[in-house]
């Protein structure tokens, strides 16, 4: 079972943002936005088993089983205010599941999806990328995580610890199947690295296909990692996406 981290408290916020953490990552990728969000949002992430302090567990790899998890933590019916979803890479695919059960389930979706660098899982761009990173090795690993010192990458073992969360989620995503249901009416944002090796901006569009609100990705400078070095200027476009959402 995830666990549920609160980044920042807000009581008086308007608006919840539930964010997934990208493959093999936890809390501290969203840490830094807790001074870059305004007041009138709260911040939430969460603590996937196999990740970060919870390293020892084993990983979840079945998506629906996640999923059906991920909704549970952010479907609290004693809190009235809307809420939105932000995922980034692999974490793009948790949040739109987690979308999509919150209304079969819950019978309300978030006020905004915001969906970064991940192709929508229903066309090949989807199937393409998981190829590339099944079997480009260490290049494809290095593309979805950043440079990593060359020192780290010559000991096999310390290689080994660190792709085995990334493995997983590779596995998740593999066994992911796409079933199709009506468009969700949530608002839909759009986001990505202009010199993104593994999404190249055009694979943005078919999210459009999903929602029943298309909108324009928003390009930011930089690779698959870009919210690294873009957050200042992310986070400023999110705000303005998630408060025209709950107007």
């Amino acid at each position: 079972m995830p666990t549920l981290v609160r980044l920042t408290h807000r009581p008086a916020a308007a608006v919840r943002l539930y964010c997934l953490p990208p493959g093999g990552s936890g809390p501290e990728f969203y840490q830094p936005w807790a001074d870059l969000l305004p007041a009138t949002v709260e911040l939430y992430t969460f603590v996937l088993p196999g990740r970060g302090s919870r390293r020892d567990e084993p990983s979840l790899t079945d998506p629906s089983a996640l999923a059906a998890a991920l909704t549970s933590l952010t479907d609290d019916a004693s809190d009235a205010r809307p809420s939105a979803l932000f995922g980034h890479s692999f974490g793009a695919l948790l949040a739109y599941e987690t979308a999509r059960r919150l209304r079969r389930t819950a019978r309300h979706e978030p006020a905004l999806v915001a969906l970064s660098a991940f192709p929508a899982p229903h066309q090949r761009d989807f199937d393409r990328l998981l190829a590339t990173l099944l079997t480009s090795g260490l290049d494809a690993f290095t593309d979805l995580v950043g440079p990593l010192p060359a020192e780290l990458l010559e000991d096999p073992v310390t290689v080994a610890r660190l792709c085995t969360p990334h493995l997983a989620d590779l596995v998740l995503a593999l066994h992911h199947r796409h079933h199709d249901e009506p468009p969700l009416q949530a608002s839909l944002a759009l986001y990505g690295g202009d010199a993104d090796p593994l999404v190249p901006p055009e694979c943005l569009e078919s999210w459009n296909d999903l929602f029943t609100t298309p909108t324009t990705p928003h390009l930011f400078a930089g690779r698959h990692t870009y919210p690294l070095c873009q957050a200042t200027v992310l986070v400023q476009q999110l705000t303005k996406d998630l408060h025209k959402a709950i107007r």
